[in-house]
């Protein structure tokens, strides 16, 4: 399955984001532990990042994208988790959006948001999940009425939302009608009053997460994206490549866990030898290199899926499910290999774990991933 050929343009590419990981992320991954970013410290650093295509990178070139593959973007993406998780979710969430609005969007849409959002002038957030309404979007209870002028009225709470408290717009999935097809996007500007608040995590929370509100929020027609009723459908849609992307942050972590341990079982010495000349120790890494690997294949799979253009719910779903849950295998299993220091802020090994524990939960749980896989092998849904 050779499904990651990289061209040499591409190379070139991937080894000037190398360079910019080294220099100028992975200090900030030791500056933001835990703590938010500054907008004004994302704005900067997502206008850095948005020269090498990591926001909207896989939109066509016509509208300011780079016209990259999503097998590009993921290659991308896994590169800034290994060096800073949180940073790589802040950006995919902006990045995500921006691809909607110059892919579904109309020209309105795109000469009013997307250079903003390119460039890391605008941070987006997508708003999905309610207090309520979890892994089914089809049960979202948040409305939007007629106003007089054609416009809309936006009344409910989204919860769990990324990029919440720092987001310029919000791309929000509202009930317009009733049942599945009732669904609808719009683009929603901070200035048109929408509110946030922030929800303190274990980990990532350099990377935001929000309530946000809609009380009386008044929309105008034209920032509705595609049509009336069809938010759900391009919902699901866009949920398989967002789980290839869960999944390299899941990948980036596990990687860089597995490096701390493996250097770890190089250089610490007991009873005479280094700890990484023990049998068991060797068996820890052997299994934790073959995790990382077989994660790998399966996100890959799936971004190459993407790529061709079909539906391949069931693929992104496996990808998703386990490279998150063996990023928090991986994780663990580090922190084991370095005894007490392992738990301790000497090392960061603990940080890993607790940011891999965050992504078996966001855009769909490992559960979730499960029933829709048993879904597609069945033909009989249950739920």
């Amino acid at each position: 399955m050779d499904f990651v050929q990289i061209t040499e343009e591409q190379r070139v590419l991937l080894d000037s984001v190398d360079k910019l990981i080294e220099n100028r992320i992975k200090p900030l991954w030791k500056d933001y532990n835990n703590t938010p970013i500054p907008k004004s410290v994302a704005h900067e650093i997502l206008g850095e990042l948005s020269q090498f295509g990591f926001i909207g990178g896989s939109a066509p070139e016509d509208v300011g994208g780079f016209g990259l593959s999503q097998t590009m973007m993921g290659l991308l993406y896994e590169r800034l988790a290994k060096a800073f998780p949180g940073l790589a979710g802040l950006t995919f969430i902006t990045s995500s959006s921006a691809t909607r609005i110059a892919v579904d969007g109309t020209d309105a849409h795109r000469d009013a948001y997307l250079e903003q959002l390119m460039s890391g002038q605008m941070i987006a957030c997508a708003a999905i999940t309610e207090p309520n309404v979890g892994s089914s979007p089809a049960n979202i209870q948040t409305t939007a009425k007629r106003h007089d002028d054609g416009g809309w009225i936006i009344n409910g709470e989204k919860l769990w939302i990324s990029n919440g408290d720092i987001s310029d717009i919000c791309t929000a999935i509202v009930r317009t009608g009733e049942g599945k097809g009732g669904l609808s996007r719009f683009i929603v500007e901070r200035t048109d009053g929408y509110t946030t608040q922030d929800i303190p995590k274990m980990a990532m929370n350099e990377w935001p997460t929000s309530s946000v509100h809609f009380d009386q929020v008044y929309v105008p027609a034209w920032r509705q994206i595609g049509d009336e009723g069809a938010g759900l459908s391009s919902t699901l849609i866009a949920f398989q490549t967002a789980r290839c992307y869960v999944a390299t942050l899941s990948l980036g972590i596990a990687q860089a866990a597995l490096e701390c341990a493996i250097e770890y079982a190089k250089e610490r010495e007991q009873w005479g030898k280094r700890i990484g000349q023990h049998q068991m120790i060797q068996e820890m890494l052997a299994d934790m290199a073959t995790m990382v690997d077989a994660a790998r294949l399966l996100t890959f799979r799936g971004f190459y899926l993407v790529d061709q253009g079909v539906r391949c719910d069931i693929q992104t779903s496996m990808a998703k499910a386990y490279a998150t849950e063996m990023a928090v295998k991986v994780a663990s299993m580090a922190v084991q290999i370095h005894g007490a220091y392992g738990i301790s802020k000497e090392y960061p090994v603990e940080r890993y774990f607790r940011e891999a524990r965050i992504l078996p939960i966001p855009d769909g749980t490992t559960q979730i991933q499960k029933l829709i896989i048993g879904r597609g092998l069945t033909g009989l849904p249950a739920f």
